[in-house]
């Protein structure tokens, strides 16, 4: 009887995180551990897969308190999946075609109650950020453009949030190459959507106070809320009514063109005055918008009550993965050992370099948490199956 030849564990270059979730893939490859976890026609291999839910469980908020109950009650809102739909392509222009039936399927495999949220109308947020973090996380599935030249080397990303859903999704997050700009990045990932969804209106910060970026969403019908910048032809409106608007906390609608750079093309838009605590605020609105100030101030506070999707990545869940319980404690067991592993040769390396950053000791999880997060699961399991009891 041959005895099989078990790679070393773990292997001799193992000292970054992309490197061991690499190792174990082909490990768990090579010995066929899992048979088929997903869909012959979904758009991302099982390696792809397997990678992002390892990349899922090494990340320290994984075992938190949340995640616990998002994986006990099973919810099947993967925005991981809808979110690498966009990271696979391969420039801003070209979605291809296979990336824009799998999104589509994934919109169509959501619950009953999501659909019904898709017909009413979906109200998005797009958001500009740039988070080290999340660049340096999720690095191996975006495709890389030329970084910024600055002490802190970052990724720039736009995303497009569905607000009004059961619970908020992200649906599309792209990296903003610098020979393009802010509006032509949004428009390649808004296109899609406002062709196929029907979109109630659209959520966003000053960083898409843009001419182009307004003109274009004007012509498309689409209702937008954008938070205006105080330049040179807003300033003289906000100090006009400024002591009036603090007074009696109520807000105000105008009317404002928008300039062009410097030139002459003007554009007519509303402007909403708005309280803000101490200072007021302008949000542009269409003109073809008929809500009062307070209604519009209350619906754009919904942005702010958007939880950056993009920081927390227990988030990415995969909803195609294996139901079978046995499976699925087998990659928990898994991500739990990788993660003390990771931490336990990651400790020595930072120890030798005297200016990094010492790797923290909360960070190793012991049997305890893993037990802790076994039984909170068998219990949430069991208090499920007495509702349906009671129920029957």
């Amino acid at each position: 009887m041959t005895k099989l030849k078990l790679p070393r564990f773990p292997p001799r270059k193992a000292r970054k995180t992309p490197t061991l979730i690499n190792f174990m893939v082909r490990w768990l490859d090579r010995f066929q551990f899992l048979s088929t976890p997903i869909p012959a026609k979904s758009p991302f291999t099982m390696k792809g897969r397997l990678k992002l839910l390892l990349l899922t469980a090494l990340d320290r908020t994984s075992i938190s308190r949340k995640a616990r109950d998002l994986r006990e009650l099973h919810l099947p809102i993967p925005s991981g999946e809808a979110t690498l739909a966009w990271l696979r392509t391969n420039s801003v222009e070209e979605i291809t075609l296979s990336q824009q039936i799998g999104f589509l399927k994934f919109l169509e495999s959501l619950p009953e109650n999501f659909q019904s949220a898709r017909k009413q109308g979906m109200l998005l947020a797009i958001d500009f950020h740039t988070d080290p973090n999340y660049a340096r996380t999720v690095s191996p599935y975006i495709c890389k453009g030329k970084k910024k030249a600055s002490t802190h080397k970052f990724y720039q990303y736009i995303t497009v949030i569905w607000i009004n859903a059961p619970e908020p999704i992200t649906l599309g997050v792209q990296l903003v190459p610098t020979k393009h700009s802010v509006f032509k990045t949004a428009q390649n990932l808004l296109m899609p959507l406002l062709t196929q969804e029907r979109i109630v209106g659209i959520l966003a910060d000053g960083s898409f106070y843009n001419w182009d970026f307004i003109k274009w969403l004007v012509s498309e019908q689409v209702f937008f809320i954008i938070r205006g910048r105080v330049n040179s032809g807003v300033k003289p409106l906000v100090q006009k009514h400024k002591e009036k608007l603090l007074q009696k906390g109520d807000a105000l609608i105008v009317n404002y063109k928008l300039n062009k750079g410097h030139t002459r093309e003007r554009f007519p838009v509303k402007l909403a005055l708005c309280q803000e605590g101490t200072r007021v605020i302008a949000l542009v609105v269409p003109t073809t918008c008929n809500l009062s100030g307070k209604k519009i101030a209350l619906l754009y506070r919904r942005r702010f009550t958007i939880e950056t999707y993009y920081r927390q990545m227990h988030r990415f869940q995969i909803f195609s993965c294996s139901q079978n319980p046995t499976l699925r404690f087998i990659l928990v067991l898994i991500a739990f050992w990788l993660c003390n592993f990771w931490a336990y040769f990651k400790s020595p390396i930072h120890i030798l370099k005297s200016a990094s950053r010492r790797c923290r000791a909360d960070f190793v999880y012991s049997a305890n948490d893993f037990c802790e997060f076994i039984v909170t699961s068998w219990h949430q399991a069991l208090f499920r199956r007495q509702e349906e009891f009671s129920r029957r």
